[in-house]
This record gives C-alpha cells, structure tokens and sequence, in this order.
C-alpha cells in the first residue's frame, strides 16, 4: 500500500519490534535453541517510525542492523527532523544526519525531557495485540502486508468514518487479482 512510503518532517520516534511465536509456546519438538532478544531465526523484524502527532511508516526488514536503520530514517524523514529512539547500537549512527536523542531503557530511563519512544511503542502494542487477537499467525511472506494493514488503520485514525471506508473500498477494487495459489505457494 503507498500509504506506508513517503518522507515526512519534524520529530520522529523510530524503534523495532520482531514479529513471530514464542518458543515457550511451541511444542518441545519444534522449539529452535538460541532465539532469545533480537534473534531473527524464528522472527521476523520490523522498523518503525512515528512523526510525533503524525503518520506512521514501518518495513519489514532482513536484519535491523545500522545500515538499514538509516536507510528507513533517510527515506522517511525529511533533512532538518529529529529522531527520538532507544540506545539499541544500530542507531548510534544517526546523530552524523540528524539531531538525534535517545533513552536507555535498559537502564530504566523511558523519558527524559522531550525524548522518548511511547508513540512508537504504542503503535507496536496494537499491531501486537491485532496480531494476537485477531490474527493469531502473520506469515513471514505476508507479513508486510499485514504491517501496511496497521498503518493505514492508524494513519486514519482521526478521520472520518465514512471517508475511511470509501478509501478502503476504492484501494480494494484497484488492487490487483491475488490468486489462491499465489497466496499459499512457498517461498525460500
């Protein structure tokens, strides 16, 4: 969906999350070793970012490493924005293009002054709860799919109802066919 793409400016929070089952809730037979944290061997990651009373972009990435940190930050923020985000190593960089603060959550700090990452994490608790309370299981294949999904919902969040709908419908009959077998065919 194009909604998820195109720059924005001002204050943006950036942050990640890693989608996919917890081994604990997985049959003993089909638990993976060595996939707590960041590990991307049984999830998949997703970048994030919020303009502060803004839009939301987020991409499903390979690996959130800081090469791919800043190519979602120069794509989505304008030059002269501010970038908020946690003290995660893949952002360490960012400070070299933009004003740039961050928190230390593992030192317990959650806000400090104007800097913290709750619009972000926000976004992230209700993509989370979409993908347990409705979804359940979001495929690796389609998982941006399902991000885009969020977006749009929280993009239009203050709109008006009937407008949403509309848009809805008029971005579901320009779509093109997705066939069945499409759908289900494996990939590698």
């Amino acid at each position: 969906m194009k909604q998820n793409k195109g720059q924005l400016f001002g204050t943006f929070e950036v942050d990640e999350t890693y989608v996919g089952g917890l081994e604990k809730n997985k049959h003993a037979s089909k638990r993976s070793t060595g996939t707590r944290g960041r590990s991307v061997k049984t999830k998949t990651p997703v970048v994030g970012m919020v303009q502060r009373g803004g839009e939301v972009r987020a991409q499903v990435v390979e690996r959130v490493t800081m090469q791919t940190v800043e190519n979602q930050i120069k794509e989505t923020a304008a030059k002269g924005s501010q970038i908020m985000s946690d003290d995660f190593l893949s952002y360490s960089r960012i400070s070299k293009m933009f004003p740039h603060k961050a928190v230390s959550h593992g030192r317990g700090e959650y806000k400090n002054g104007d800097c913290h990452t709750n619009s972000i994490e926000s976004f992230w608790a209700l993509f989370k709860r979409g993908y347990h309370g409705v979804y359940h299981q979001m495929s690796r294949k389609h998982l941006q799919k399902y991000v885009d999904e969020f977006t749009f919902r929280f993009n239009r969040r203050a709109g008006e109802m009937q407008g949403v709908f509309a848009d809805v419908l008029n971005r579901v009959t320009d779509s093109p066919t997705l066939h069945y077998k499409t759908l289900i065919e494996k990939t590698v």
